[in-house]
């Protein structure tokens, strides 16, 4: 992904992501009331989101009035590899360890999270 979105424009995406449907204008306004946004807000958003191509309107629907559906161009999987690259090379210098090692320091990792960490590596990372 070569836009980088904010934080708010990313809670608008975990909605597409959540979904797994096109999405309309109304639709979207759910952030309204579950986020206290206002209806300019949740526009703005949307179409910022548009405009770096994160999302794009979807083809084949019949338009009814002004009714446009939306569908995110980049999986969420996809979404979060790009950011966690960008912040580890942003704060980390690129390096893992460096991150786990702070996130230690920082007492944000439990005994318990280094246990499934450590049982992660030892089956060759595949699991979740």
């Amino acid at each position: 992904m070569n836009q980088r979105i904010s934080g708010r424009e990313h809670e608008m995406m975990r909605l597409f992501w959540r979904e797994r449907r096109p999405l309309t204008f109304t639709d979207l306004r759910e952030l309204e009331r579950t986020n206290g946004w206002k209806k300019s807000t949740v526009q703005t958003y949307m179409v910022r989101l548009r405009d770096k191509g994160v999302i794009a309107a979807v083809d084949g629907f019949e338009r009814k009035g002004d009714v446009t559906r939306y569908i995110p161009t980049v999986a969420e999987e996809a979404f979060l590899l790009d950011e966690s690259a960008s912040m580890l090379d942003k704060l980390f210098e690129g390096s893992a360890l460096k991150m786990v090692a702070a996130l230690r320091r920082g007492g944000r990792l439990s005994d318990a999270d280094i246990a499934e960490l450590r049982e992660f590596f030892l089956a060759g990372g595949d699991g979740e």
